[in-house]
């Protein structure tokens, strides 16, 4: 009787620990890492020229202007995103030039390799190498900075 009542109580302690191993799991990538993500086929997408042609009916000339339509929108889309990522570089150069104005050589020194590792953290995170984004490391070279000033 002895026995069993021990084998009972292990099983039970190795069942709630595997729960809460399982709970710790899910909790850290759901609630922590908020990974909660649809597979892209899941995703709802603006409806395609097919879909609103059939949907509204439209005649071949009403799709055709439609067509003409989005094409035109995506051009400005493409300028849009093109001078916004301009003018965020500008802002961001803006930004580390003032704190770099702040900062002793050896701590721009220590605030660059703060940067790296996150970029390169961020980077292993997201599964993809931004190397060739505008942000890039490239952009923050000594030689492409303007001179610093030192501290008294």
């Amino acid at each position: 009787m002895k026995a069993r009542i021990k084998l009972l109580i292990a099983l039970t302690l190795l069942v709630v620990f595997g729960l809460g191993v399982a709970a710790g799991v899910l909790g850290e990538r759901y609630l922590v890492h908020k990974k909660i993500r649809r597979p892209a086929a899941e995703r709802q997408h603006a409806p395609s020229l097919d879909a609103w042609a059939k949907e509204l009916g439209l005649t071949p000339d009403q799709q055709e202007r439609m067509r003409e339509i989005f094409k035109k929108n995506e051009e400005r889309m493409k300028t849009y995103w093109s001078e916004g990522t301009a003018k965020l570089k500008e802002l961001r150069k803006m930004l580390k030039d003032e704190i770099d104005g702040v900062l002793t050589p050896e701590q721009r020194a220590k605030m660059e390799e703060m940067i790296r590792k996150h970029e390169e953290r961020r980077r292993s995170e997201s599964g993809r190498d931004d190397s060739n984004r505008n942000y890039s490391r490239e952009s923050r070279e000594p030689s492409k900075r303007a001179p610093v000033r030192e501290r008294s």
